[in-house]
């Protein structure tokens, strides 16, 4: 028998067990070898790979940390992270698509008669919200030489007809809205212009005070079509970082339509009589709203 500390098989002194009459210690590629044949067995593998490669044969190697990096990303990781990249893939020529578009997140390199009808377009939604202005301011600066006329108003009557116009004017904007995205935008807002002209006009053949705020709140349903399509025209032909700069010049038209309000409409009302206070907008609304709605 073979003791504790006592030398054992070969000569070689150490612990062991003993297994089908050979003495078995340590582990090997797996292979439980007699103690002191390590060297042979390893001796014998450096020969067959030397042959192997003598012969022109693949040595297959395998390494730990090949190994490890297989345990460590399994098949079903590297799954993962194939579709992760395919994903990847999508959302990058999604996003360039995106931006290749007018209303893109960048503004992109398009002919001169891209950008020349943009400008167009643009100073048409501005002379067009401006006529909006002056359709609906006219009666502010009409109604004085109403009230001094024959018509037998005073300033409650004129305040009975400018309290209906702001509530009409936001009940509009609802329906506006709907209509202007299922309809083009640039039609819709010539239709609205040419429309609210035509009140201004009818408004002004009238003699009482119904007829008078029937066709104000009318004017007032049919201003509510000018903001929402101009909104709908920017974004379509200006990019993200474009709109700031577009949106703040197209707030002019408030401002063009204020100014040209108390001009054309009270310079009329008192040189030609209340009527041309509500005709001359009219009519330069008409013929504005006419054009937009026809380019």
């Amino acid at each position: 028998g073979v003791g504790r500390g006592r030398k054992g098989l070969f000569g070689m002194g150490g612990s062991g067990t003993r297994s089908g009459g050979a003495l078995m210690v340590g582990r090997s590629c797996g292979t439980w070898v007699p103690r002191g044949c390590g060297s042979l067995l390893l001796n014998s593998r450096q020969t067959s790979r030397s042959s192997m490669r003598a012969t022109g044969r693949t040595v297959p190697v395998v390494t730990r940390s090949r190994s490890r990096e297989s345990h460590m990303n399994p098949p079903g990781d590297k799954a993962i992270q194939r579709a992760e990249v395919r994903r990847a893939r999508r959302m990058k020529a999604s996003s360039s698509s995106s931006s290749a578009s007018p209303g893109g997140d960048n503004p992109q390199k398009y002919p001169k008669s891209f950008y020349r009808v943009r400008i167009f377009t643009f100073v048409g939604i501005l002379v067009g919200y401006a006529c909006y202005y002056l359709t609906r301011n006219s009666l502010t600066y009409t109604a004085p030489v109403m009230v001094a006329s024959d018509l037998g108003l005073d300033v409650a009557s004129i305040g009975t007809m400018t309290s209906i116009f702001p509530i009409a004017y936001g009940m509009s904007k609802f329906v506006s809205g709907v209509l202007g995205s299922m309809m083009s935008a640039s039609r819709l807002l010539g239709l609205g212009l040419m429309l609210t002209g035509a009140v201004n006009i009818i408004f002004g053949f009238g003699s009482s005070l119904a007829w008078f705020c029937t066709f104000w709140a009318l004017n007032g349903i049919l201003q509510g079509f000018g903001g929402p399509c101009c909104a709908r025209i920017l974004t379509s032909w200006f990019a993200t970082k474009e709109r700031g700069t577009y949106w703040g010049m197209w707030n002019i038209a408030h401002n063009l339509g204020g100014f040209t309000a108390p001009l054309l409409a009270g310079t009329a009302a008192s040189r030609l009589g209340w009527q041309w206070g509500m005709w001359a907008p009219g009519i330069i609304g008409t013929i504005v709203g006419a054009v937009l709605f026809v380019g």
